[in-house]
């Protein structure tokens, strides 16, 4: 957040964006498809970190696992 020039306090309040482990991640993604949802947009800041990204999708696979 800090190399994007984005304080935190920005988007602390923000349900949106979401900010920590991949473990919340996945809980967090794992109740919207509890809910139905199907589709997650992930808008990842620059640099494009290609390991993250491909982290993200891997994370997404288990979550459609169950």
């Amino acid at each position: 957040m800090a190399h994007n020039r984005t304080p935190m306090a920005n988007v602390v309040d923000d349900d949106t964006f979401w900010n920590g482990t991949r473990r919340k991640a996945r809980r967090t993604t794992h109740s919207l498809y509890q809910l139905g949802f199907r589709t997650v947009i992930s808008e990842q800041p620059a640099p494009y970190d290609v390991e993250s990204l491909e982290r993200f999708i891997g994370e997404s696979a288990l979550v459609d696992a169950g």
